[in-house]
């Protein structure tokens, strides 16, 4: 008798075995179709090139919407900040992708880190110069003898693009005055003349009180100094291990662009959610908004149009770049448009 029990005891034990052993291999078919299915997503990290705000509207918005997860994708938006830079982020593989000022960029690729552009955000310069009236900018020519402020460090380019096209030297012209990321020594008159982002700083400045007829601006896109700012960047390497996963990201992103263009304030609305509502103003962030779409979609939002890669305008900024000494060469591969294309075609 005990021998029998112990014989359905191994027997039994031996049937449950056999079960457990078959649902592992249960467990990864529904893996392998969960992921075709959309239920398991691929881990895909953003880095933002600044603190999260309207400016990054497009991305948050696919977010929410769940067009990232539509494509397999979980995606990550990891704030910036002043110390951080988004480039070196993905260049090092913190990031599969991220946001810089195209020419930026360009030196991280001459020096032969895996980074490329894949998509072109910001179809124009939003880049001002500004002044109070009382100072008497009415041209660039007036800049002669007064303190410019610029953000030293990479942001002062289209600046110094400027002053050579007017002939002003910026060692012995004028003087150029390291400017931080607030408007206040400005509008306390520390220098005459301030740089200024459409979508920011300018309204900062009619937030304080001040109207548009109290300011001159210098527009730099219409001077033809203007270089292309936000951009998506990738990590090369992880591009060709990941073509596919790389295409559905732009996919996603483009959709979620062309959308918050079409409805700066239902994007303002979703981007709030990452705000912490005593640093911010809603405010401000709408009326951003706005500017931003302007920036993305200058003429319409059409979603075959976002992230556009317009070789002639890539092509202006890298001679720009390569003038002011940013570069020493143009890199051989910049930008990629094989993601794009693939996204394009797949939203067709």
């Amino acid at each position: 008798m005990k021998r029998t029990m112990k014989f359905i005891g191994l027997l039994l034990t031996l049937i449950l075995l056999a079960g457990s052993l078959a649902g592992c291999g249960d467990t990864k078919t529904a893996t392998k179709e969960s992921s075709e299915s959309g239920k398991a997503l691929n881990k895909v990290r953003l880095q933002l090139k600044w603190l999260p705000s309207t400016q990054f509207m497009g991305f948050y918005y696919a977010k929410e919407k769940g067009y990232y997860a539509a494509e397999g994708i979980d995606i990550e938006i990891i704030p910036g900040g002043p110390d951080l830079v988004s480039t070196n982020q993905v260049s090092v593989g913190a990031a599969e992708f991220g946001l810089a000022n195209l020419y930026t960029i360009l030196p991280f690729i001459e020096q032969g880190h895996p980074v490329v552009e894949v998509g072109q955000i910001f179809q124009k310069s939003s880049f001002l110069l500004v002044a109070k009236k009382d100072k008497g900018i009415a041209t660039p020519k007036d800049l002669a003898g007064k303190k410019v402020g610029a953000w030293l460090g990479n942001a002062e380019f289209p600046v110094y693009a400027l002053l050579d096209k007017y002939g002003l030297d910026r060692n012995k012209d004028l003087t150029i005055i390291k400017q931080d990321s607030s408007m206040g020594a400005f509008l306390n008159g520390s220098f005459d003349v301030a740089s200024a982002h459409t979508y920011n700083e300018y309204l900062v400045l009619l937030e304080s009180g001040l109207k548009p007829s109290d300011i001159d601006v210098i527009d730099l896109e219409k001077e033809g100094t203007g270089m292309l700012e936000d951009c998506l960047i990738v990590n090369s390497e992880w591009l060709a291990k990941n073509p596919e996963l790389a295409a559905k990201f732009m996919k996603a992103t483009m959709r979620g662009w062309a959308e918050a263009c079409k409805d700066p304030a239902a994007a303002t609305e979703i981007v709030w959610k990452y705000l912490d509502p005593a640093s911010n103003n809603k405010e401000h962030q709408l009326n951003s908004a706005k500017e931003i779409a302007k920036l993305v979609a200058p003429n319409g939002a059409d979603i075959q149009k976002m992230l556009y890669l317009d070789e002639k305008s890539i092509k202006a900024t890298e001679e720009l770049a390569l003038k002011y000494k940013v570069i020493k060469s143009v890199p051989a591969k910049v930008y990629d448009t094989t993601p794009w294309e693939q996204a394009a075609k797949a939203l067709k």
